[in-house]
């Protein structure tokens, strides 16, 4: 069972763990940036998380949690009694959850054992509840009122907070507070860019949230004037989503790589002319951190955006990619034309790009704060397991 895990001499380093019942087991930002962070610096350090089984994982030691079938209120009720059983066993002196669903279960652990508690806050919950499509007029109160406690019970009860944007840690009044944006590691990043004429790449979670049918339909706008235009999707399809990609590929549009992992991103980027990242105009989305923006700018790879003002104003500078009205398929498809048939623009655009992220866009800057975070809630003060500034 996880909870016998082989776990290594422990040479007085504090024992952190990083816990969630819901992200798979090579999310990156729970894996390869913040569990990577902590592995690098010393911590006596475990993730537990879904996974098949136990063990080290790109020097990562994992803790795999079963996946339980069923009612989604039986999957969370069994998920957190194993997790129980397995911080049991582990005994950290610092757990920290990415689940919102686990902020009760957390609380109560820290209550009753000699642990922190932090709450790692990935979005803003309560206004997320709006881009629910399975949500109605009747149960859409009744979440966002959920959402709402959650929040509270975190904010008041955990010994800190980890917000991976301004917007999100806006949520909380915690007086310990970390704001750890998901820039990417620059380390990752070292295939030179290879880009495949008419290649458009989008690597992520495919929904319809996330424009994938919208994708699909510029792509096939885009033959009329770009005849080698297609869309390599790298990525979970979700709900309902799997027929959409099965059409698309059978039309000859969309080369799909199915789930790829994070350290196995960079070299898919690598490929492109244009990486896309569109989105549906919704409340929690319209002022949020695009990641991937980040990425393709890392890969330098030029990026095709949706026009939000907050996106506009905060990546026009940067002169590494275009916007378009993610709303209209001729607008779009007539943007990325523009992009396809100039491949030395591209190249400007990806140059200038990789150059902004090497001027501080890192995880490797970021990780500073999350590690401070974490020294000064296990005493540990900036020495040999971390040090820097908060972010």
């Amino acid at each position: 069972m996880a909870a016998t895990a082989t776990r290594p001499p422990r040479d007085r380093r504090p024992s952190v763990v990083h816990l969630s019942t819901v992200h798979n087991r090579h999310d990156n930002r729970v894996f390869n940036k913040e569990a990577r962070a902590l592995v690098n610096a010393g911590y006596d350090f475990h993730l537990v998380i879904s996974a098949d089984a136990d063990g080290v994982d790109d020097g990562i030691p994992v803790v795999g949690l079963h996946r339980t079938v069923g009612p989604r209120l039986r999957r969370i009720v069994a998920g957190q009694l194993e997790a129980w059983r397995v911080l049991g066993s582990l005994r950290p002196e610092l757990l920290q959850i990415h689940d919102p669903e686990l902020i009760p279960m957390a609380l109560l652990w820290g209550r009753t054992h000699p642990c922190k508690v932090v709450y790692d806050a990935h979005e803003d919950l309560v206004g997320q509840i709006d881009t629910k499509p399975y949500l109605n007029r009747l149960t859409r109160p009744v979440a966002r009122a959920a959402a709402r406690c959650l929040v509270g019970m975190a904010d008041r009860g955990a010994d800190g907070i980890v917000a991976a944007t301004e917007p999100v840690a806006d949520r909380f009044r915690n007086p310990r507070i970390a704001v750890v944006h998901n820039y990417p590691w620059l380390a990752n990043f070292t295939v030179d860019p290879a880009p495949v004429p008419g290649r458009l790449v989008y690597a992520g979670d495919l929904s319809q949230e996330r424009k994938l049918s919208f994708m699909i339909d510029v792509v096939r706008a885009l033959r009329a004037t770009v005849p080698a235009a297609h869309l390599v999707l790298a990525g979970r399809a979700l709900k309902g989503c799997g027929p959409v990609v099965e059409a698309g590929v059978a039309e000859g549009l969309v080369d799909y790589r199915g789930l790829v992992g994070p350290t196995e991103v960079p070299g898919v980027l690598a490929s492109a002319q244009v990486g896309l990242v569109f989105l549906e105009p919704l409340p929690n989305y319209v002022r949020s951190l695009p990641t991937k923006l980040f990425e393709y700018m890392a890969a330098g790879v030029p990026f095709c955006a949706s026009d939000f003002p907050a996106w506009s104003q905060m990546f026009s500078g940067y002169g590494a990619g275009a916007f378009a009205d993610s709303e209209s398929v001729e607008t779009t498809a007539n943007v990325l034309a523009g992009l396809l048939t100039d491949p030395q623009g591209c190249e400007q655009m990806g140059e200038a790009g990789r150059r902004a992220i090497g001027e501080g866009l890192t995880f490797e800057a970021q990780s500073r704060a999350l590690l401070t975070l974490t020294e000064e809630l296990l005493g540990c003060g900036a020495g040999p397991l971390g040090g820097g500034e908060r972010q």
